[in-house]
This record gives C-alpha cells, structure tokens and sequence, in this order.
C-alpha cells in the first residue's frame, strides 16, 4: 500500500502542489470609505499564524486562530493614507474557494478611502523566499513585496507612469515644430 501512495504522489505530484505555499496573491479595491483586500492565502498561512503564535499548536479553538489571523493581519498588511496615517483594519470575511482546497480567500476590509503606502509582510515569518502579489485595481497596476522589498508606494508609481505620458505630449509638439522649422527653412532657400 505504502508502494501505492508513492506511485500516486509521482504521477499526481504536480497537480497536487499547483499553488506554491510561498506565493500569496492580493487585489486591492477602493470603495466608498473602505478599501477591501482580496487575499488568496495558499494552505502553509497555518503554519505562519502557528509561527506567530505557537500557542495555536495546541489550541482547538476556531476563535483563537480568527484572533491570531486578525493580529497576524494588523502585524504584517498595513495600509497607510497620504498623511501617513495607518488605516483601521475593520473586519475579514471568508470567501469561497471555487474548489481549491490548497488555499484560503479572505475579503479584508480597511477604514479609508485613500491609499498611499503598503506594507505587505504576510507569511515573510514563514519563508525567506515568500513572494506576494498585489494588484491595485483602480490604477491597474502590480507590485511584489518578498523580503528584500516589503513595501511600495502607489504615488511613486504614479507619478512615474505620469512622466512617461509626458514624453508622449512633447513628442507630437516636437513633430509638429520640427516640421514648421523644416518648411520655412526650404522657403527661405526659393
């Protein structure tokens, strides 16, 4: 029988570890007076609460994971507005998992309606190679935090996509000069 779990786990292998446990994903929406954060948590986000709080190896209590889960959360995804101010973490709610068992999804909502600034260190306590993925949908953009970047800033990233279209504005005004120059060259040489 042991013959057959390991045949099993050989041809099956991949498919069985289709989510990496280092890689979390997270998508950042703004509402009215709130910023919601869908997280897609792969299955070791146990073993950092665990590693957050060791008293959770023993524990049987579901209300004592949800309370770690919710410090662990106000620990490591911390959201500040453009004052530098750290947004209220208010709530989580589960999502469902459209049939993946290898992973849990969370909605986490924030008090707030700006966002300047992200720390994400979610499961960095865990692996020295954790990698998270965060998409802010209302400027369409992504960053990865892993240990060596904890954190980004959105107007840092905004202001350089700002600088780009700038480009793009001079350039038809350098065209359009540069023509104007060209022309009244050839008709002064007439």
């Amino acid at each position: 029988m042991k013959y057959l779990y390991i045949l099993l786990f050989l041809v099956c292998g991949n498919s069985i570890s289709a989510h990496e446990p280092n890689e979390a994903f997270f998508i950042f929406s703004l509402g009215e007076n709130q910023i919601t954060v869908e997280a897609e948590l792969p299955w070791s986000m146990r073993n950092a609460l665990i590693d957050y709080n060791p008293n959770l190896e023993t524990s049987n209590s579901k209300q004592d994971f949800e309370n770690t889960f919710v410090s662990y959360i106000r620990d490591n995804l911390i959201l500040k507005n453009e004052n530098g101010l750290v947004l209220e973490f208010e709530k989580f709610e589960e999502l469902k998992n459209n049939g993946h068992s290898h992973q849990n999804n969370y909605l986490l909502t924030f008090k707030g309606n700006t966002l300047e600034d992200v720390t994400n260190t979610i499961m960095f306590n865990t692996y020295e190679n954790q990698v998270n993925y965060n998409t802010i949908t209302w400027f369409e953009t992504k960053f990865k935090t892993s240990k060596n970047k904890t954190s980004f800033k959105l107007n840092e990233e905004n202001k350089s996509d700002l600088f780009h279209y700038w480009w793009l504005l001079l350039l038809p005004i350098l065209i359009i000069t540069s023509i104007a120059i060209f022309k009244k060259t050839t008709a002064n040489k007439v």
